[in-house]
């Protein structure tokens, strides 16, 4: 079960959260998790799970350098890989999954994914609440007519409510042969720790354990690669009470 959208912020309880993406994958039948991590330039979780896991955890980290399994006393596994996510100086976002190098936040979007891709990272703008319309719609849509589109991912993301349109951008990377990757973007309060695993991708094959995200990538930018979609929208209450308490957050921070 791959979420390609994942994020382990500092108010989660970190047992709990690996706890939660097991019993997700359990529950839509899947053998291991695989939580595809998206930080921002303020986190590091993926160092600290690999340095200092949680209790009751063990971790190894694969040859790749990039990817993590961590198991826990009872034999539960969580498969992490790296992941960055840059805000662009356009206002949206840019995730380069497979990274831990850092990119400023407030690189033009073409340059981020150029970094990104000079990281051997996966490049994916995912969808996000009021960031594909007007003006930035506009410069995503010119993006992906451009050129370079070819490895150019769009992501979906669990939060957006279920009465929402399917953003046409989608169809677009869908008829040009590509994946619209699912992930559950947890927002940064305690409730939403147990979110990863919750939206993603079901993919049947085994692990490369040298280089799990090499070949996790080979199966993903292969659209006739079988895989199902796991997980749903969030419902309308669910969707307003998030974005109710990401503004107060804000405001806060401010």
């Amino acid at each position: 079960l791959v979420d390609a959208h994942v994020h382990l912020y500092p108010c989660f309880d970190r047992g709990g959260f690996l706890q939660a993406a097991a019993e997700h994958a359990r529950v839509a039948g899947a053998v291991l998790p695989w939580l595809l991590f998206t930080e921002t330039a303020r986190d590091f979780a993926f160092r600290a799970l690999a340095e200092d896991p949680p209790a009751g955890w063990v971790a190894e980290r694969h040859p790749d350098k990039r990817t993590l399994t961590l198991t826990s006393t009872a034999g539960q596994q969580v498969m992490v890989t790296a992941g960055r996510q840059i805000q662009t100086v356009e206002g949206l976002e840019l995730l380069a999954l497979g990274s831990d190098e850092l990119i400023p936040d407030g690189t033009p979007l073409r340059e981020a994914f150029r970094l990104a891709l000079a990281a051997q990272a996966l490049p994916v703008v995912p969808w996000g609440f009021g960031k594909w319309v007007g003006r930035r719609g506009r410069i995503l849509a010119a993006f992906l007519a451009s050129p370079d589109a070819h490895q150019l991912f769009l992501g979906d993301n669990g939060g957006r409510p279920w009465f929402w349109p399917t953003p046409r951008m989608f169809a677009k990377v869908d008829t040009a042969g590509r994946r619209v990757l699912p992930g559950s973007d947890p927002l940064p309060f305690p409730a939403h720790q147990a979110r990863a695993g919750s939206y993603g991708l079901l993919i049947d094959a085994p692990v490369d354990h040298d280089r799990p995200f090499e070949q996790l990538v080979s199966h993903l930018i292969n659209k006739s690669f079988p895989a199902s979609s796991f997980g749903q929208l969030a419902g309308g209450l669910t969707f307003l009470r998030d974005q109710a308490t990401m503004q107060m957050i804000k405001r806060t921070r401010r």
